[in-house]
């Protein structure tokens, strides 16, 4: 017998272990899958919010909480898994970071949707973000935290919002916002649904009051009833009449309703609370106090009539933070109910009219829902997520040529969406030229070029001294061709030095001598024009092999006839504008080649790669103005000679600039009216209107670029952006966004008027992904930057040696 018994129990034994074993694994894989739902809620400060405003007070707007946590109570489930394994749970947390205060919640993988879905069901508005779990413990030395349990037992409810006169949350956020910067703290509060025996419970207790308020005797057949009462009667003292005294029945307070309050706790649904405050920080005394202040702020919903909270003395503060980090009960505990209503106190999403906190982090822009005729395949720039749901929204590839206009602050996330669209450029083969800047968004797109397109790519690197890749701007083949180049050099030089400087008769000089050297049939370059005035020899041999006409009577009559003293005077400012790009050995090795090392029309009509780094950092703002200059004047010669194609030959070619107001001139309105029709569409992005304006002052043109593009671009969108700004582009984006909303954008948010089959939508809310998450192969990269160099490169000797015996110079 004794041998079964000790089978018997050292089988039970096992099972317990496995089955401990087996529920805490779950538990761990359980808490791991748990999804991070940032709630944030829109601000309704505005007349247009008031008068829309249903919500009468703060209790109504408590209320809608009530009913969004009564309706998760079927996340509960009576299958034999949960009961075996345990209940599904989700955390609602307040989070103090940084200076501003976040609301979550945090709920399993799997019922995500679901929860989605009623948020979003009773916050129409509100704005749900997956995001990564916020580390409180990041840099911070210090943690202090504690539990907060009940003083009395499940039956009796805390004070709640429909007994308070103000809003609750108030009291635990100012305790949270007192944080320092370097301070951060949770509270945390983990519910999980419970079936209704709690409220049996409690049940049984209130006909035990009541049975003892009505003093009847109620006769039993059950002796141990009989034997029960007898106790009582025998072992009661005066003591315990005392003891009930002192709980609270003394003539001076008002008598407790305990039937009242247990029948009042059990009308709502009830969930398993562990309430925890986890504080962290540099400064221990620091820390130490605002844990103090926050558990004060729990006093508020205690009263001598009411259940109240209490912290616990914990024992151990890692286990503490071990099952905070991993949002877990606390197993051998038995976690207090909350009804829905005491839960909806404690913790509530804020409304502006009645939670004032500076450091609530609100939803400050708009949201708007797409149209439903955005395309449903082309070019994926995005979703629109419009009250949990998301729809990716496409462009066509014919709308593309309408061309896309990015305006947004450094920082907002503007390179993102020329990112994105760029790489799939690169994955489906389309010709593309990208100019950049700041170096950043060449390099970062070199990871994703497919590796059958090797041969496509130049990598137009201008810091790369050692194996310099010439672009010539007097480059031309036919006479209509080279009056084309002129008119566009002249252009580009008016933009680098400006109207007034670079006036009517330097402009003269400088057009007739770049047609001089543009007849010379070795070539020539902007590095000649000085030498062009100032050595006779020179000017005689490139004059001889003029043929056009009319710049060799410029020649013969009014340069001949032009007097000593005005040529003293033009000369020196020819060698001050154009010397420093022969001074400069970077630039020099560049544009002082006669032949560019690459043919901008091959790469269109062959849907080659044109990466162009142009790194102000680098080059200084002049030397990549002027190159990028160049660069957007040959593709538009190239475009134009299109004109000359079949238009079934005439393949799709993307040009993408950044900060293309430096590198546009007065021919921008033709390249946006007519590059259309030459299958040119352009990606353009900068930062804020005034430096259109200050571009059109510069240049002292009639045209005025900011309504050239407003006029000629099919697709406008917008990130966070300046008061200025907004003004005009809540205009272009009137009667559904307010310029307000462009200033309160949040970084990688944006609104976007979508050219579909030629006709703008009113504007909508997008979300770009980020970049950074999709990865690209940088070794292969790295290989093909360097193919492309080695392929288009030459070898800075060599290069520095042709061009010294042209221009005439030993340096």
């Amino acid at each position: 017998m004794s041998q079964i018994l000790f089978i018997l129990i050292t089988t039970l034994t096992v099972l317990a272990i496995l089955y401990w074993h087996m529920r805490g694994r779950t538990a761990m894989e359980r808490s791991l899958g748990m999804v991070f739902l940032r709630v944030i809620i829109a601000r309704k400060d505005s007349d247009s919010d008031e008068k829309r405003e249903t919500v009468k007070d703060f209790r109504e707007q408590i209320s809608i909480m009530e009913q969004l946590l009564a309706s998760l109570k079927s996340l509960h489930s009576s299958a034999f898994k949960s009961w075996f394994f345990g209940q599904e749970y989700i955390s609602l947390e307040y989070v103090a970071h940084q200076d501003e205060l976040y609301f979550y919640v945090v709920v399993p993988k799997k019922s995500k949707l679901l929860v989605e879905k009623q948020i979003i069901g009773f916050y129409p508005d509100c704005l749900i973000e997956e995001t990564p779990e916020i580390n409180i413990f990041e840099n911070r030395t210090t943690v202090r935290g504690d539990i907060m349990r009940m003083k009395k037992g499940n039956e009796f409810p805390i004070r709640t919002y429909t007994k308070l006169e103000s809003d609750s949350m108030n009291g635990l956020l100012s305790a949270l916002g007192s944080l320092d910067h370097d301070e951060s703290a949770c509270i945390q509060i983990l519910l999980r649904p419970v079936d209704d025996d709690w409220q049996d419970t409690i049940k049984k207790m209130i006909r035990k009051v009541e049975k003892h308020k009505s003093g009847s005797f109620h006769f039993s057949f059950n002796p141990f009833v009989w034997l029960g009462n007898l106790l009582d009667i025998v072992v009661s003292s005066p003591e315990d009449s005392m003891k009930h005294t002192e709980d609270g029945n003394n003539e001076d307070e008002e008598p407790v309703d305990e039937e009242g309050l247990m029948k009042e706790k059990i009308k709502k649904t009830g969930y398993a609370t562990t309430v925890r405050i986890v504080v962290t920080g540099n400064n221990e005394s620091s820390v130490a106090a605002e844990l103090v202040g926050i558990i004060s702020a729990f006093s508020q919903f205690a009263s001598p009539t009411y259940n109240r909270f209490k912290p616990m003395k914990r024992k151990s503060l890692s286990l503490l933070i071990e099952h905070y980090i991993f949002r877990q009960f606390a197993w051998w505990q038995r976690a207090p109910i909350l009804n829905s209503e005491e839960l909806a106190t404690l913790y509530h999403f804020p409304h502006s009219k009645y939670n004032k906190q500076p450091e609530i982090r609100w939803q400050r822009f708009k949201v708007v829902k797409a149209p439903v005729n955005t395309p449903k395949e082309g070019l994926y720039i995005g979703e629109n997520v419009f009250r949990g749901e998301s729809k990716p929204i496409f462009i066509k590839n014919e709308d593309r040529f309408r061309h896309f206009y990015v305006i947004g602050q450094t920082g907002t996330g503007k390179s993102s969406i020329l990112q994105i669209m760029a790489r799939q450029d690169l994955k489906n083969k389309r010709g593309i030229a990208v100019l950049d800047p700041h170096g950043d968004l060449a390099k970062d797109l070199l990871p994703f070029i497919p590796k059958e397109r090797a041969d496509d790519l130049v990598y137009f690197d201008p810091g790369d001294l050692s194996r310099p890749m010439g672009l010539n701007l007097l480059e031309a083949g036919s006479e209509d061709e080279k009056q084309m180049v002129v008119a566009d050099a002249t252009n580009i030089m008016i933009k680098l030095f400006g109207g007034e400087i670079f006036g009517p008769r330097i402009q003269d000089y400088f057009r007739n001598g770049c047609l001089t050297l543009m007849d010379c049939p070795t070539g020539g370059a902007i590095t000649d024009l000085i030498r062009l005035f100032t050595d006779d020899n020179f000017q005689r041999e490139r004059r001889n092999t003029l043929k056009n006409p009319i710049v060799r009577t410029w020649w013969d009559h009014t340069y001949a006839k032009m007097g000593e003293r005005e040529k003293g005077e033009i000369i020196p400012y020819f060698a001050a504008k154009f010397g420093q790009f022969i001074t400069n050995t970077l630039m020099r090795n560049i544009v002082g080649q006669t032949k560019s090392a690459f043919d901008i029309a091959d790469i269109m009509n062959n849907e080659k790669i044109l990466f162009a780094s142009l790194s102000k950092g680098v080059l200084g703002d002049l030397n990549s103005n002027l190159l990028g200059l160049i660069l957007v004047s040959k593709i538009q010669i190239a475009a134009m000679k299109r004109q000359q194609m079949a238009a079934a030959d005439r393949r799709d070619f993307f040009l993408y600039i950044d900060e293309f107001q430096n590198y546009v001139t007065d021919s921008i309105e033709s390249i946006l009216s007519e590059a259309r029709k030459y299958r040119l569409g352009l990606v353009i992005a900068h930062q804020y209107l005034g430096q259109l304006q200050k571009s059109d002052a510069l240049t002292k043109s009639s045209l005025n670029l900011k309504d050239a593009i407003f006029g000629n671009v099919g697709t406008m969108m917008t990130y966070k952006i300046g008061p200025e700004d907004a003004e005009l582009m809540g205009k272009q984006f009137a009667p559904v966004y307010s310029d307000q909303d462009f200033v309160n954008m949040d970084k990688f948010k944006a609104a976007i008027k979508l050219s579909v089959d030629g006709q703008p939508t009113p504007g909508f809310s997008l979300n770009v992904p980020l970049p950074w998450i999709q990865k690209g192969d940088p070794v292969t990269g790295n290989a093909l930057r360097e193919l492309s160099r080695l392929k288009y490169g030459r070898e800075r000797e060599f290069v520095e040696k042709e061009i010294i015996y042209r221009i005439g110079s030993q340096g």
